[in-house]
């Protein structure tokens, strides 16, 4: 069963609830990553592990406390409340959340797979008139048991659910009680820093938790993240209300341009399909860093995965469901091998050997359902959580 919190009150108090009930998990969490491949192959092999949490966290204190601090004092103190019950220093907190913008460097991000495919089906594409909004989230294989479904109930604000790791205060795909769901998609610049990227900034699974916690339209939603002044790297947001009205807001920490759905369906992964942005998006000869993927072109795996989203869409368009989008996300097609009956770093269904799909998630804005799965989709049973 997928992991569950409850939290409510301040943020203060939400933040101090999350960090307690968690307390060992974290722990364990940190403990796991900062011993796995994903560290040692961007660690300098003289550094030692304190020395390295050392860094990270100061790092992050110069790099994204003032940024939070003025733009989104909400999830900063919530982020402090998570340190305080887990026991963490507030400069690890803030280097554990800076790893999210430190991800996006266009000098590095090659040591790290991650990728993500979202789904959006609505009227006239859709079985029975539904509005649907999905997503496979795939990211280093890491950080697959330590996920979980969280409903935050602050004072004042609008009530939430939200899928996202144990330690980080925001959440990379959610929804409110008014039927707004949002969810991120990594990127990824190409020789544009310091106009397209900068260290300097707030990550964008804060910018998720704040907009569900204070907007009702996909319309506020994209005022917001298209006009947050410390935006730090790009990021793919999509969005959908419980009008229908669905875009993805592709971003650069200074740019943005909007895609929307055409005859009811849109998929997108993880590169910029807008004309304004296509500048941004790696070319073709660069290939992954890691040593197991370094004959792979970085933009192989968006490129595909988007082809085959958008195909299985448009086969189903008119008649697609709930069920529909679950054997979307489930597909292992590649269209190099074609049918396997296991995935690859290609599929929509990932299952790469250093990065794969670690939850998938399909939300009904209208009626506040939640479906969940904590691991690959093809392995497992949704959850019907519902806000």
């Amino acid at each position: 069963m997928v992991e569950f919190l409850h939290l409510k009150g301040s943020y203060e108090e939400m933040g101090l609830q999350q960090g307690k009930q968690l307390k060992t998990k974290i722990k364990g969490m940190i403990d796991y990553i900062f011993h796995s491949e994903m560290i040692t192959v961007v660690k300098p092999k003289l550094v030692p592990l304190f020395l390295l949490k050392f860094g990270l966290g100061l790092l992050g204190r110069f790099r994204i406390k003032k940024a939070i601090q003025k733009h989104l004092p909400n999830q900063y103190d919530k982020m402090m409340g998570i340190a305080k019950g887990a026991k963490l220093s507030k400069n690890f907190t803030y280097g554990l959340h800076f790893v999210e913008i430190y991800s996006g460097n266009p000098k590095t991000t090659s040591y790290i797979p991650q990728g993500c495919t979202m789904l959006f089906a609505l009227p006239p594409a859709t079985a029975d008139n539904s509005l649907l909004f999905a997503r496979n989230y795939d990211f280093p294989n890491v950080l697959q048991p330590y996920q979980m479904v969280r409903v935050d109930e602050p004072d004042d604000k609008l009530k939430t659910i939200c899928i996202t790791q144990y330690i980080l205060a925001g959440t990379h795909m959610g929804m409110n009680e008014k039927g707004l769901a949002i969810a991120i998609n990594y990127a990824r610049t190409w020789e544009k820093y310091p106009d397209d990227f900068r260290f300097k900034g707030v990550p964008s699974t804060l910018l998720v938790q704040e907009a569900l916690e204070n907007f009702e339209t996909t319309e506020e939603a994209i005022e917001f993240v298209s006009k947050f002044p410390a935006r730090a790297n790009a990021i793919y947001f999509g969005i959908m209300d419980k009008s229908g009205d669905a875009c993805v807001v592709e971003t650069t920490c200074k740019r943005f341009a909007i895609r929307r759905p055409e005859d009811g369906i849109m998929a997108h992964s993880n590169t910029f399909r807008t004309e304004e942005l296509s500048d941004v998006n790696v070319p073709d000869r660069f290939h992954w860093k890691l040593k197991k993927m370094r004959h792979v072109p970085y933009i192989k795996s968006p490129k595909m995965r988007y082809d085959r989203a958008f195909e299985l869409l448009t086969k189903f368009k008119g008649n697609i469901s709930i069920e529909t989008l679950k054997e979307i996300l489930s597909d292992h097609y590649n269209k190099e091998i074609g049918e396997q009956e296991i995935g690859d770093d290609f599929t929509i269904c990932s299952h790469g050997e250093t990065g794969s799909t670690l939850a998938s998630i399909i939300a009904r804005p209208k009626t506040g359902q939640f479906f969940v799965t904590d691991n690959r989709p093809c392995q497992s049973i949704y959850e019907e959580f519902k806000i």
